[in-house]
């Protein structure tokens, strides 16, 4: 892609309203959200949201997802805003995807109100394969989970940033002459 239209292409989609948008329905666990559930993630009005999914659906970016089975209920929610295939595509180029982790994390632990969760529990249709695939957290093996969490409990015990030094260093410690003085000397 030549670099004016990346240029255009990145400015698109970080648009702050936009990009709050994308951020939300990547973090989401179906990767389908409802309008209800953007307006509640999302610091904008209901019509400012429904006008940049537009603009996401007009640039093939995002799409709207029509629930069509019998599995839901009188009051549930129908449509859905999802990642298209292009979308996916587009999204990967800009390094967005990479953190689809991380905004699952964060939703999951989101306070939400009870409308909010009936959304989030309501039946859904299924993504298109390239974008359900693409969005798929990998799985962490039981060996790295502890490795991970073995670094992270060390981290909280010993008061410091994996291989960091401690935080309080010795009063005591005096630099060789002519070395490199360390800042915890300089002030």
């Amino acid at each position: 892609m030549p670099i004016e239209k990346q240029r255009r292409a990145h400015q698109f989609l970080t648009q702050e309203t936009r990009y709050h948008i994308i951020q939300a329905v990547l973090g989401h666990p179906t990767h389908l959200a409802t309008l209800d559930e953007l307006e509640y993630l999302v610091p904008k009005n209901r019509s400012t949201i429904r006008e940049h999914l537009d603009r996401l659906a007009e640039k093939q970016v995002m799409s709207k997802y029509t629930y069509r089975g019998d599995e839901a209920e009188h009051n549930d929610p129908r449509e859905f805003w999802g990642v298209t295939s292009y979308g996916i595509t587009l999204l990967d180029e800009y390094h967005y995807l990479r953190y689809v982790p991380v905004l699952r994390a964060l939703q999951e632990n989101l306070y939400l109100t009870a409308k909010i969760e009936r959304h989030q529990d309501a039946p859904r249709p299924a993504l298109p394969e390239s974008v359900r695939g693409a969005l798929e957290i990998p799985y962490i093996d039981s060996e790295t989970a502890d490795a991970i969490d073995d670094a992270l409990a060390a981290r909280e015990q010993g008061d410091r940033l994996f291989d960091a030094p401690p935080i309080e260093p010795p009063q005591d410690t005096e630099t060789e002459a002519g070395a490199d003085r360390p800042l915890d000397e300089l002030f």
